[in-house]
Formats: structure tokens, sequence, C-alpha cells
């Protein structure tokens, strides 16, 4: 007993931790047996062991990402996405912390074992308030935040096949509206837009940023890559991003390497897509019976003739992380293809990514850096075929019934055969995106960093053309084909020197960064294009043995062009954000920034921003209060500004005005003046304000936010009609003109049940929001009204929106309906005066009979998610809803009365429209409600956690999911979600509309 009690201070006086290590495994040696882990933990001080073990939620869920700590040190690893970790320590009776978002900190001591087994975490009390988000140029926990920060986990994304990365968040975010109106094409984009419109030339959409590079594609991303998606909505958080965040800020971040052993993830899916609702037009028969027009002896069908029944898409994704604490790695691979739900388009695509963090002088020095290579073959569709199988006669065939290898070509004002328009021509691209990002950060102290950021993005695209010789573009000039190609690549540069400091004084806790930001943007571009070839058999593959111009002089500008445009943009930013007690919290932001696309003494600009917070939880009357867990107000004020219009118009441009004959007998290209210069033009400056108060209750079973926000955008950009004297052209872009944006928004999360085998929780958001024209004119520039969005012929109705001093965005200008006379003629209210004279809409209808007649921009927004879960089974709801807003239904206008000559029509103007036998003018007969709300998702799935076993599967995952499930409105057209709401032309449902799509989806995860 004498050497056991002596034996610390004997090992610790060796001379060698071998020897010392040799005499303690001889002396335990000696000692008598005992039963347990009951060896003294002295004995392990001076031996390094490997622990490992697995980190799981409470219900024995894997959980990736935990940081496994040891205690009182900076030694630290990350569990890989099976919840495994592995970590090496110097001293055997260390204590390690286990730590993860939304769990509570776990403290476990070691005691010498080198397998911890299970370590099972549970919910934190707190979860939503707790949760650590990106705002741009660093990272806040949420409680800390004092601005309208929202950020998205990829645990909590949407699921299913998607085309786009913000399909992903779509209505899980208060205030953003993600507008794509034709979901089942897979090479169409999405519109984006934050708290509503704001400007005329400068964009209305946000400033996306991928990694920390501003003015990322989206494209370039694989949906499993993502992390997570944060948006910084008021100008509080997005003033640091200065001169593109008036339209908020849309955070991406991409998965990365984690410490711990290597992980193998694969997540692929097949997907199917079907035609959710068609137009109902007359059949031939029908069509004939109301002496449409004459029999051609044919049943054609021509929306079915156009539309893949067959179609398919499959996506496969496999990943590889790992490291341990000094390297850490990630890399990802994807496979796609989408054929889309009409005949010619297709997509197929495929993608690396990988990412390193490389510690060196012991954890001073950290190297990291992403890099990204997607190409994606595009074949690509005409959305107005869609329209020609409306209006087409059903009985004219497909084929020429003269010669069944040739298409029927038809000929007229906007008419076409919709098959041979989209089977005889290639219309495609070839995309190739690459990002490099390389940084370097140094520790200088403990507080304090720096970091160096380098990043270059690249896209290139490739554009491929082709009309062949049954085209009838080929049949009608009579020649084989005409080929088309076009090159252009973008290059941006992004340099990036940071400095961050941390310090906590006590009470005091402080967090400040400041830099420097470089960033350049390039374009180059050129096209060529030739015609009458010998055969089809090169396509656009031998464009030189073309014969343009059929032996006859041509204008070159005809059949090629090129050009070039460049900018650059210099920012210094800071941001302080300094808390008391974790009770007062205050942040200042700032950023200066300079764009060469300004006037020469209008270039640079000051962006502000300020916030604060109060958590009145911490104060004494609420701390502990049992239903009370969490209460935070916070008030933000920022500026920022908008850079989104055309490159150069603030210069004097040269334009190409002909060509003129010299005194040598040439023909010498003139070029003139082709713009009014503006070296007064400026940026357009954004400030708004907002008050939130977030909140928990109940054990945070139930947990929100509520935001309030004014916004007031001035000297917008825009073109303006200008005397011609003093100036060259009746038009310039200057800066004039206020516009303002009004709103609330509401997000609810609600922990309903969560005990024994079943869970159920929902999430509600909602948003109310309003945007005026408050000002149009200057003392120099005047203006109280404009129209947009003219109506295509035939018939040119006239403009669509009146957009007018005081009033809303978005509404649409025309007569108000009183009915048809016996003749059934529509009959309008003269001088808008509901009640008062009525006349002859088409004889007698004058400008000064138009008024505001409806709204296009949806006043609200709403979206409640439910997820259900019993043992290994899990169903997810997702609605989604927009209200109170008009659509002008087109169809219905353009198709849907019987005066409308030799086209096909719908059923309606037999029925819902038969009293109407004149044209169509604009009224508010033809604008519906455009409320509606849709079940947008359903999935099923089951998740297997797979014991040990050989293959060193994790988890297993199996899922179904359908989107679009079903629609509740009374909106006549196809889909009023499929209707663009962003910008200034909101609520026009389009001729040239893509069907809409159900989607179907079956997918397998696999965790190793």
């Amino acid at each position: 007993m004498r050497n056991r009690k002596r034996l610390p201070g004997f090992i610790s006086g060796a001379r060698t931790r071998v020897r010392g290590y040799f005499i303690a495994t001889v002396l335990l040696g000696a000692l008598p047996a005992v039963k347990g882990n009951t060896t003294p933990a002295v004995l392990f001080q001076q031996t390094k062991i490997t622990v490992t073990g697995k980190v799981t939620d409470d219900k024995g869920g894997a959980l990736p990402g935990v940081t496994v700590q040891v205690k009182g040190t900076q030694t630290a690893v990350v569990t890989d996405e099976a919840g495994a970790f592995s970590i090496n320590l110097d001293n055997g009776n260390a204590t390690l912390v286990f730590s993860a978002i939304g769990y509570a900190n776990h403290e476990e001591r070691v005691g010498g074992k080198t397998d911890l087994g299970t370590i099972a975490l549970q919910p934190s009390k707190a979860t939503a308030l707790d949760e650590v988000v990106v705002i741009g140029y660093g990272t806040a926990r949420k409680q800390d935040l004092t601005t309208a920060v929202v950020s998205v986990n990829s645990k909590d994304f949407i699921p299913g096949a998607v085309n786009n990365p913000m399909q992903l968040v779509d209505g899980k975010v208060a205030g953003v509206t993600v507008s794509q109106t034709a979901v089942g094409d897979p090479n169409a984009g999405v519109n984006l837009q934050v708290r509503g419109a704001g400007s005329f030339k400068s964009g209305n959409g946000p400033l996306v940023v991928i990694d920390g590079m501003p003015g990322g594609d989206l494209r370039n991303l694989s949906q499993q890559d993502i992390a997570s998606i944060t948006v910084l909505k008021d100008a509080g958080s997005a003033a640091i991003y200065g001169a593109r965040g008036a339209g908020g800020v849309i955070l991406v971040q991409t998965k990365r390497g984690r410490a711990g052993r290597v992980s193998l993830n694969y997540d692929g899916y097949i997907d199917h897509d079907v035609v959710a609702k068609k137009p109902e037009i007359l059949s031939a028969q029908e069509f004939l019976e109301h002496k449409r027009d004459k029999d051609f002896g044919s049943v054609t069908n021509w929306y079915d003739a156009l539309v893949r029944k067959n179609n398919m898409g499959q996506n496969h994704y496999l990943s590889a992380s790992g490291g341990n604490e000094n390297t850490q790695f990630r890399i990802s691979g994807n496979y796609r293809t989408k054929e889309g739900i009409d005949i010619a388009t297709d997509r197929k695509e495929y993608g690396l990514r990988a990412n390193f963090l490389q510690k060196a002088l012991d954890g001073i020095l950290e190297i990291g850096g992403n890099f990204s290579y997607r190409t994606a073959n595009e074949a690509y569709t005409n959305y107005g075929a869609f329209k020609q199988a409306v209006r087409l006669n059903p009985t004219i065939p497909v084929m020429d019934p003269n010669n069944p290898i040739m298409y029927n070509t038809l000929q007229g004002y906007d008419t076409y055969n919709p098959v041979q328009d989209l089977l005889t021509r290639i219309s495609g691209a070839e995309q190739e995106y690459a990002v490099i990002d390389l940084n370097v950060k140094l520790h200088l102290t403990k507080d304090l960093n720096t970091v160096l950021n380098f990043t270059r993005q690249g896209h290139t695209m490739l554009k491929q053309e082709y009309w062949n010789a049954k085209s009838s573009e080929s049949v009608v000039n009579g020649y084989i084909g005409r080929a088309r190609i076009q090159n252009e690549k973008w290059v941006d540069y992004n340099l990036e020197w940071l400095a961050n400091y941390s310090k906590k004084i006590n009470d005091h806790d402080i967090q400040a960064v400041a830099g420097y930001n470089y960033q350049e943007f390039n374009n180059y571009g050129s096209w060529l294009q030739n015609r009458r070839f010998p055969s089809d058999y090169f396509e656009y593959n031998n464009i030189g043995q073309g014969n343009w111009g059929n032996g006859q002089p041509i204008n070159m500008g005809d059949v090629m062009s090129s050009w070039k445009s460049k900018e650059q943009d210099i920012s210094f930013l800071a941001r302080a954000m300094y808390n008391y007690r974790q009770t007062y919290f205050l942040t200042l932001s700032g950023r200066y920034e300079g764009n060469t696309k300004f006037g020469p003494g209008n270039k640079w600009g000051f962006f502000p921003g300020v916030s604060v917070g109060w958590k009145l939880v911490n104060e004494n009357f609420l701390k502990d209060n049992a239903t009370i867990n969490d209460l935070k107000l916070r008030f933000s004020y920022g500026g920022t500004g908008r850079n989104g219009f055309d490159r150069y118009i603030a210069l004097a441009k040269y334009s190409p005005y002909g060509q003129y004959l010299n005194d040598a007998g040439q023909w010498v290209r003139v070029f003139g003046p082709g713009n009014n210069e503006n070296p007064d033009l400026r940026w357009e400056k954004q400030i708004a304000y907002n008050l939130g108060v977030d909140f928990a209750l109940w054990s945070s079973k139930l947990s929100g936010s509520l935001d309030f926000y004014y916004r007031k955008g001035r000297d917008l950009i825009n073109d303006y009609l200008v005397p011609v004297p003093p100036y060259l052209h009746d038009r310039m872009f200057v800066n004039v003109g206020t516009q303002s944006n009004k709103g609330v928004e509401l997000v609810l999360n609600w922990d309903v049940v969560r005990s024994g085998d079943f869970s159920y929780n929902t999430n509600f958001t909602a948003s109310y929001n309003r945007t005026k024209m408050d000002q149009f004119s200057s003392d120099k520039f005047k203006a109280d009204e404009r129209t947009l969005y003219d109506l295509p012929s035939p018939g040119n109705p006239g403009p669509a929106f009146m957009l007018r001093e005081g009033f809303d965005v978005g509404n649409f200008w025309g007569y108000r309906y009183a009915g048809v006379d016996d003749k059934g003629n529509i009959l309008i209210w003269k001088d808008a005066k509901v009640g008062g004279e009525k006349i002859d809409a088409t004889n007698q209808g004058q400008e000064s009979d138009k008024a505001i007649i409806g709204n296009g921009m949806p006043k609200y927004e709403a979206a409640w998610g439910h997820t259900l879960g019993y043992k290994d089974l899990d169903l997810t709801l997702f609605f989604r809803g927009k209200f109170d807003y008009d659509i002008l239904n087109l169809y219905q206008m353009y198709y849907g009365l019987q005066a409308e000559p030799g086209v096909n029509l719908l059923k309606d103007a037999y029925t819902r429209n038969g009293q109407i036998k004149s044209g169509k003018v604009i009224t508010d007969y033809f604008l519906e409600n455009g409320n509606y709300v849709r079940l947008d998702n359903l999935t099923l799935g089951w998740t297997k956690k797979m014991k040990e076993n050989k293959a060193r599967l994790g988890n297993f995952r199996v899922y179904a999911t359908v989107r679009n499930v079903f629609t509740i409105t009374k909106y006549s057209g196809i889909d009023p979600a499929a209707v663009n709401v962003t910008g200034l032309e909101p609520g026009i449902g389009s001729l040239d509309l893509y069907p809409t799509t159900r989607s179907y989806t079956l997918g397998l995860q696999l965790n190793f």
C-alpha cells in the first residue's frame, strides 16, 4: 500500500516517459485484482491514447458535426456523418465536452477508456435561438443577432427533386418570394425577391453569396452540397454588402470536411413529371360544330403532341469526408439527367466539388480552399409552341398529307407548326462553371486573426443552334439549314483581406471585423451564323460551308459580332458587435464602396448600418419565468444600394450608323453618338428600418419571430424622355424617383409532441408587403406616371400596367366592365365611374375611361409545414399560398372570346364567356382572384439506423415525394403559382405558358 501511495510522485519523477510507463506497468501487475475500471486515474496522466466513440441524438440517430473537445484545451475533432469520432489524447484522464447546435452540452470523463461507446445528446431547451448562423463576413449565435436574419439548414430543406437550390427553401423564409413560371423545365431559372420590388433598372433580386463569393451562380451547386441557406433581409444586416444589398442578401454555405474517420455518403433519386392541368380547348369535333374554320381532315391534339409522357430524371451523388484535428477534407461528385415535360427539353450535368483545411504551426496557421467544376449540356424548348398548341386548328395534320416524311409547314401571322418547330432544330448550350477559392488564416493572438481570401469564378457558354432542311425557315426560304454558334465567357475575381477580433472581458463581449474587398467582373463574347448548306450532315459543326448571301453582297453585322465589357468594385468594410451580460446588444457596420459604372464624381458611396437588441429574458423580472424561455427585442437601421444596371450607360458611347460610300468607292462603316451620357449618374440608395421580436415559450416548445419593416429607395435609375435638342437622343438614364416598401413577417415553430415513438412538429411563416411608387419627378426631369407591359398582337389592346405617383406598384390599367349590349358587345363605364353611363368599349372607349382596376402583387404570402415521426417512419406535408392579388388571364382574353377569328378557343368561349360576341379589350372582366393554397410537398420516408455491420453501413433511408399535390383556387387559368409575381409587372397570366407539372420522386440515401 505504501508503494501505491508513493506511485504518483515516483512516476512523475522518472527521468523518461518510457521508464515511468514501464515501472507503472510492473507495479500494476503486482496489485490485487479489482472489479470494474477502478485503476487510479493518475496512472494515465503520462500515457497517450486514442479514444473513439459514437454520438447520437436522444432517439439513437447518428449526429454528424458534433464538436468533441478536450476540456480546457483547444484540441477538438468533429463527428463524421455516421456520428463517429476518434481523438488523440495526451492525458488518459481527460474530460471530453460534446457540443452541437440544438443540443445541450455533455461532458464525459475518459478515465483511461479507449472506446466510450455511444454518447446520447439531449435536445437543448432553446434550440431556435442557440443556433449559429452565417451573417456575412462571419458567424453569430442567433440569440446574439440584432437584425432580421433567417437561416435554413439542410435537414430542414424541402425534400424532393429541384431544378434550383432556392426551391429548397421556397416558403421557409417569410418575405422571400421564389417565383418560377416553368417548374417542369430543367433549364429554367427562378425569379427571387426579398421584401418586394424596389427598383426600375437596377434589379429587384437579392445578392447571392456562395462560400463568401459575392455574385455566386446557384446553377453551379448540387442541392446535396448545400449545408445552409441564410437570408439577410433588412438593411442593418445587408449594409455590410453595400451597393448590392438593397434587394437582400442570400448566403449559401456548402458542406465542409470534418475531423473523424472517413465517411462515405450516397444520395440518389429518380423522378418523373406529369402534366398537372391542361387548358380546356375545343376538340376537333367541337371546333367544326362551332364553325371556327375549315376542316383539313385530321384530328390533332396539338398540346398532347408536344408533351413527353415518358420523361425521366435521375440524380446520383457521392461524397467522402474525414480527417483529423489538423487536416480535414471533403470531396463530392454528382451526375444528373432530366428530361423536360416537352419533346425538346433535356439537361445532362455532372459536377465535382472539394474543400480542405490544413492547420500548421500548432494551429496558428490555417490554409483552406474550395474547388468546384460543373458542366451542363442543355437542350432548350420554345414556350411559344404551347401557345400554338392552344390556338391551332385541331383538324390540321402534323405531317404534310402530300409528303408524309415532311412536316406540314404552316404560314401566316403568328402561326407555325409547333411540333415542326421543336423537332427540326437544335437549340442548346454547353455550360461550364469553375470556382477556385483559396484562403489563409493566421492567428496573430488568442483574440485576433487575419484572413486573406482569393476567389476566381469562371463560367463559359457555347450556345449552338441549327435549323435543318425540314424546318419551316428552310422550307419557306428554299434552302438547307441555318447554323448559329455563340461563345460567351464570364470571369469574376474576388480578393478579400479581413481582420477578426473577439474578446470577452467579464460581462462584456466584443466581436469585430474589418477588411478590404476588390472585385472584377469580365464578360467576353462572339457569335457567327451561316445558312444554305450542302446538307444537314454537319449541322453547326462546319459553319464555313454555308452561303449566306447566295452570291450577293452581305452586311457582316448580319453574320457575326463580338463584344467585351468589364466592371470593377472596391470596398472597405467594418462591423463591430458588442453585448453586455448577454442582455444588451449593439451592432455597427459600414461599407465604403466604389464602382466603375457611375459618373466620374459619383463612383463612391457609404452604406452604414446600426442595430440594437434587448434580451428581456435575462432581466430580473423575467429571469425565472416558467413560461417565457427567451424574449428579445431588436431594432435596425441601414443604408444599402443597387448597381444591377447595364455597364457604360453613364459614359458617351458610339454605335454603328450604317455605311457610306467614300471617295475610293468603298463602303465604310459609320459610327456616331449612341446615347446621352450622364456624368451625374450615382448610386441608388435605400434606407430601411426593422423592428423585431424573437421569443421562445413553454420550455421552448413554441418559438418564433415577428418583424415590422419600412424601406425607402431614392435616386432610382431609369430611362426618361428628354427633349431633342439639346440632347442627341430622346431617352437618358438618370437618378429620379423614390419608392417605398412596408410589411410584416411572422415565423412560428411549434414542437407539439415528442414522446415515445411519436413526434410532431409544425412551422408557419406569413408575410405582408406593399410596394408604392412615391415619386417620379425631380426639378429637372418630369413625369408622374408610366405605362408598362404592352399586350401582344393581334389586336394590340395596349399597356397592362400603370405606374403612378402615390400608388402601389403592380396596378393593372384598363376599363371597368359593365356587361354586354343586346349584340354581345362589351360595355364599359364611361370615365370609369361605376353606375354611370355605359358605352361600347370597342367603338367608344377612350383613354380617359380607363382606371386602376386591380393589382398583381400578392399582399400576403404564407406557408405551413408539418413533420410527423413514428418509429422509423416520417411524414412531411408542406402547404404554401399567396393571397390578395389579381391575375390578368390572357388565355381568357385571347382564346376565350368567340370573336377571335380562325383560331381554336377555350371551351369557356361558349359557356362562361358565351354572352360576349365582340373582340378583346383590357377590362376587369379578365382579372381573376389569384388566391391559392397548395399542398406543395408530400414526403413519406423510412430511415433505418443500422447497428455495426461488416459493410459499415450507418443509416439507410428511402423516401417518396410528390410535389404539387393539389391546389385550391378560384383562378380559371392553368396554375396561379406559375404566374410571375415579382418585379414591376406582376400577375400576368402569360400566353407562352409552359405546362405546369406534378412531380414524383423516389430517393435512396446511404451512409457508411
